[in-house]
């Protein structure tokens, strides 16, 4: 399966695997049994849920990956266009920064003709410091002229990767809140169904390695109502 689509129903497994064993479990032990060990049943009412169908079939989960999709290639365009203003002062790179956060086709006209301002500058120091690195007799003004140049290239890529690992964490941030609510609603939908048709426990259909036709696999009726319309 899309590995995509299972990374944030793990902690379900461990929620699902022991939803609600019965009273009788525990009183087990105390009770002497009146025949042998091996003829003693439970008698528990098993059923158990397929959690990959659940992840490949969960609409909201689909949706919520595409949302999540969507921001993070943004955001990674927004990177890789930063490259390309490596040579601005400081001040003209976060002013640069900050128009790129705005879609282009929203641009001014004014804003279309700042941007190219900056571009250009950006590619003349560019164009100049491979000039200057590439001659090797430098005169002491061109040394310093070279050395500002490269001060200045190595800010604006340490900016660029501070940039970079900020959206990564915030990228984190949203996957762990969209990872919390979604197995809240799957934790809630498998207890009521569970609940509703009086089961004992239900498991994850991955962790069984054999079972008998009396265990109900759950997984239709847990999809059915994880993608229901909300009730009005």
């Amino acid at each position: 399966m899309n590995t995509d689509s299972r990374w944030w129903i793990v902690p379900v497994v461990a929620v699902v695997s022991l939803l609600m064993l019965p009273v009788g479990v525990s009183l087990a032990q105390d009770v002497e049994p009146t025949e042998p060990a091996e003829h003693v049943s439970l008698n528990m009412k098993v059923g158990m849920v397929d959690l990959d169908v659940i992840a490949e079939q969960y609409r909201e989960l689909a949706a919520r990956q595409d949302e999540l999709r969507t921001w993070a290639q943004t955001r990674a365009r927004f990177i890789d266009q930063l490259r390309n203003y490596l040579f601005l002062s400081e001040q003209n790179f976060a002013e640069v920064a900050e128009l790129l956060q705005t879609p282009r086709d929203k641009w001014t006209d004014a804003q279309v003709t700042r941007e190219e301002e900056l571009r250009k500058v950006s590619e003349q120091k560019e164009k100049r410091f491979m000039d200057l690195q590439a001659n090797t007799g430098r005169t002491p003004a061109e040394g310093d002229e070279f050395n500002s140049l490269s001060d200045t290239y190595e800010a604006r890529h340490a900016d660029i990767t501070a940039r970079a690992t900020a959206i990564e964490q915030e990228y984190f941030d949203k996957r762990m809140q969209t990872q919390a609510s979604l197995v809240s609603s799957v934790r809630e939908i498998i207890t009521k169904v569970a609940e509703d048709d009086k089961y004992d426990l239900v498991v994850d259909s991955s962790m069984i390695f054999y079972c008998s036709d009396q265990i109900t696999d759950l997984t239709a009726l847990v999809l059915e109502s994880l993608n229901s319309p909300p009730e009005q």
